[in-house]
């Protein structure tokens, strides 16, 4: 991955219309935290007025002290990052603001745009400057253009952009929620006490008590404000859906609910029906922790095979494949993984992990 083309994996959240947006927004991050070890940040809006703190590190690390007093707003957009190599810098902490002819704008963004070079070099050479190397940036130019016609300006900057993404958009008045037109990433819309709530997955709605109310479609702009929520189909000639599979695989939480399944099960499926698939002679079945646990339940419930707990895992350790080298990553997890050689010592041993993206933790096991 280059310093110049980040790719992100992130979690995004944004409330409207409570008076402890701010709080909200952080429990919600708290949540999401799985999404990106990174940075992570709030920016909420009163009066007109954004206000903004973020930082590197977890949410817990970034938001002390009285911090979230300041944030002061019954609107906010937060954002934790994925880390990625080379893109490791505050300046592309999220949510990124911008003052613009529109009034204030902030974005945050889970994703990555495939034609990011090829508009950035357009902007640039109309005259925009950039402050950061992040894909969400690039939307934030697009919207602060002046509008081509009558159609509605986000639509058009939507229109122009390819990819795999989820945005949460905050302007002075209004909450924005958007899924590319595949759908590829997962957003959802809650509620809590009257207020509308966006999230990346429907487990930060169950730690603030908010009630899930529908996904946002593929293609869809969600408009919240005053007088509600007002839906556009930015994409009316886009008929195909594709759902990145590594939400069910790895990225989400097994509490979350994504496209009417719960994670849980969709793994446990997955388990079982790898069983059926890769049947082989052997004394028991290991999960490698945490996001290997479910498909190897359902490996050994289909199997019959005794299910061990034979790695033990660091919880202090954050997510390995979230890491920006690859040093980093080998050493989280000799630190993260340890077995109990007891339990599989003169054994034949199925281990069972959601995937192999880099091998690191193949290569432990």
């Amino acid at each position: 991955m280059s310093e110049t083309h980040p790719r992100h994996y992130c979690g995004v959240f944004g409330v409207y219309g409570h008076p402890n947006a701010a709080e909200l927004t952080y429990y919600g991050l708290y949540a999401l935290q799985h999404r990106g070890q990174e940075s992570a940040g709030i920016v909420t809006c009163a009066d007109g007025q954004f206000r903004v703190h973020k930082g590197m590190g977890l949410v817990s690390q970034v938001f002390k002290g009285k911090t979230l007093e300041r944030l002061k707003g019954s609107m906010a957009v937060g954002h934790t990052r994925y880390s990625t190599t080379g893109s490791s810098h505050h300046r592309n902490s999220q949510p990124l603001t911008v003052d613009c002819s529109k009034g204030q704008i902030a974005i945050a963004h889970n994703g990555n745009l495939t034609n990011a070079a090829q508009l950035r070099d357009e902007l640039e050479l109309g005259g925009s400057i950039f402050q950061t190397t992040v894909d969400s940036e690039i939307i934030l130019h697009l919207m602060a253009r002046p509008s081509n016609g009558s159609d509605n300006n986000l639509v058009q900057s939507l229109q122009r952009i390819q990819g795999a993404y989820s945005l949460v958009i905050m302007t002075e008045n209004e909450l924005i929620g958007v899924r590319d037109p595949h759908g590829f990433r997962p957003l959802s819309i809650g509620k809590l006490d009257g207020a509308y709530v966006l999230s990346s997955e429907t487990c930060a709605f169950d730690l603030i008590q908010a009630e899930f109310v529908r996904d946002v479609e593929p293609g869809e702009i969600v408009i919240i404000n005053d007088d509600g929520i007002q839906s556009i189909n930015a994409f009316p000639m886009h008929p195909r859906k594709a759902f990145c599979i590594f939400e069910y695989v790895y990225f989400s939480r097994p509490d979350s609910i994504i496209n009417d399944r719960g994670v849980y099960g969709v793994r446990v499926n997955m388990g079982r029906e790898m069983a059926k698939e890769t049947a082989v002679d052997a004394d028991l079945v290991v999960p490698v922790p945490d996001s290997g646990n479910c498909a190897a339940l359902g490996y050994a419930l289909e199997s019959g095979l005794p299910y061990e707990m034979a790695f033990v895992r660091n919880h202090y350790v954050g997510r390995s494949f979230l890491q920006p080298s690859q040093l980093i990553r080998d050493f989280n997890v000799r630190v993260k993984l340890n077995l109990i050689n007891e339990l599989v010592e003169g054994k034949r041993v199925v281990i069972v992990d959601d995937s192999i993206v880099r091998g690191p933790r193949a290569r432990r096991a």
